[in-house]
């Protein structure tokens, strides 16, 4: 904590409850030439929408701000997917780049891909096994892909909210929770002296589908 201020921690938060999103705090990208947008809905969501265009990216990432090494931070994200589950990709994360891009997917058989040089967070191929992976990559040295079942499944149901957080220690390490439970540590999972941003992208796969995030959070260390 910094010996100048009672203010140790530098909190954000966004729960979608404005009547457009804020072009201040977001990039918004939509390759079937809609980007996402507010979801007048109970108490607001963020929406992103797919046409089914196969690979068409949908997108919402902020500036690259949060360091591990000032002091670890969190992010927290709460959201699902809506329409369907059965095709495409979908990332809940940290990235190190404001791009549009999927920062990361795994295949149908758990392989993963990360465009991401370096951050971390949950991955979901609709086509592909059971539950949620954690996936990370430091310095484009990409660490192990891993289910996300302790306690039990996590696979996403349609219309079910389900609560991503990641938790960021001072040397890169991260912790990866679902609804509270915690189902992996990745040591070193990114680099300490990297700005991150938050990144959530959906990836068509031929079925059109959606995904609404209720509200996006993050706590960290203050300089």
């Amino acid at each position: 904590m910094p010996a100048d201020t009672p203010k140790g921690y530098v909190h954000f938060f966004d729960d979608f409850i404005q009547d457009t999103i804020n072009l201040d705090l977001w990039t918004v990208n939509g390759d079937d030439g809609t980007a996402g947008a507010i979801n007048v809905a109970h108490n607001g969501t963020f929406r992103m929408t797919g046409d089914g265009t196969d690979t068409d990216i949908e997108n919402i990432y902020s500036a690259v701000q949060w360091r591990a090494d000032a002091g670890g931070f969190t992010v927290e994200i709460r959201a699902t997917l809506v329409t369907s589950i059965a095709d495409g990709e979908t990332f809940i994360g940290i990235s190190d780049a404001s791009a549009d891009e999927e920062p990361f997917s795994v295949s149908t058989t758990d392989v993963l891909t990360s465009t991401s040089s370096d951050g971390a967070g949950f991955c979901y191929t609709g086509a592909g096994t059971a539950d949620w992976k954690a996936v990370s990559t430091n310095a484009d040295a990409d660490g192990t892909v891993t289910r996300c079942n302790v306690g039990g499944a996590t696979t996403p149901v349609v219309g079910t909210y389900q609560t991503f957080k990641l938790a960021v220690n001072a040397d890169g390490d991260v912790d990866f929770y679902i609804d509270g439970v915690w189902h992996y540590r990745e040591d070193l999972a990114v680099a300490p002296t990297t700005l991150h941003n938050v990144f959530v992208s959906m990836v068509d796969g031929g079925t059109a589908r959606s995904m609404d995030i209720d509200y996006i959070e993050v706590w960290a260390g203050r300089r």
